[in-house]
């Protein structure tokens, strides 16, 4: 816990980040990476694996940019920074540990962004309207060869909808199309980007014989693969039973 406690007074964050728990959660993250190091192997190695053959697959090698670059836990940054001119890690909060990993890698940049184009509205708890992510306003204007969604795409709506829903002034209906609508538009931004994609997100959450939709019903094309991510080991969440989610990986070479 102390060490938990020096990472979030530590971590260079925007005030938002703070506000809304993305710091808080950034951190708790790379805790139970630590605990759980056995049981995510598995995962993380099948997420770098999936960005890798995207990379691989793309003619151009100007520009990569990974949307929730986060700890970098699942991304070979790396190997990116040797295939490609320059490579953009986009998240709002970026870890100690990521920016320690890439100090020395010349071309690799952190830009700080909101990923759901929503946060200030949430912020001020207003529901918020279908608005477009341009990405672009933060990134270089040279287009993208590589994009990847690293695992972000089912957690966009977590947390702006629970300080919607700590407001108690919606009903959940409302807060259901906010969710919807910030997946839908996360897709719309893949649709849009040029280059290759390659999605990495996740399709269910099991819990017992509890099972949910982190997609609310979306549904996206044949992946490339799939895989059990053991999230929750015994007893990190319950002492009797294993938290998993169902992942699944999509490498565009057609439209999602």
């Amino acid at each position: 816990m102390l060490a938990e406690l020096v990472e979030y007074l530590l971590t260079p964050s925007p005030p938002l980040a703070r506000r809304l728990g993305y710091l808080k959660e950034a951190v708790a993250i790379r805790a139970r990476a630590r605990r759980c190091r056995a049981a995510w192997a598995g995962h993380l190695a099948r997420c770098r694996t999936a960005v890798l053959e995207a990379a691989r697959s793309s003619p151009g090698r100007g520009l990569a940019q990974v949307l929730g670059s986060g700890a970098l836990l699942d991304i070979p940054v790396e190997e990116l920074s040797a295939m490609f001119d320059q490579v953009v890690l986009a998240d709002l909060v970026h870890p100690l540990a990521a920016r320690l990993r890439v100090r020395n890698l010349r071309n690799v940049s952190l830009r700080t962004i909101d990923l759901t184009g929503v946060l200030a509205e949430v912020d001020r708890g207003r529901l918020p309207g279908r608005v477009p992510v341009d990405l672009h306003a933060g990134l270089e204007t040279d287009l993208p060869d590589l994009t990847v969604s690293a695992n972000i795409m089912s957690q966009l709506p977590l947390l702006p909808v629970k300080r919607l829903a700590a407001t108690g002034l919606y009903r959940p209906e409302e807060l259901k199309v906010v969710a919807r609508g910030l997946l839908e538009e996360h897709l719309a931004l893949l649709e849009r980007m040029p280059g290759v994609v390659c999605l990495i997100t996740d399709t269910a959450w099991r819990d017992g014989d509890s099972v949910q939709d982190p997609l609310q019903g979306i549904t996206l094309p044949e992946p490339t693969e799939t895989w059990t991510w053991n999230i929750a080991p015994r007893p990190e969440a319950h002492p009797d039973r294993d938290v998993t989610h169902e992942v699944a990986a999509f490498i565009r070479k057609a439209r999602f």
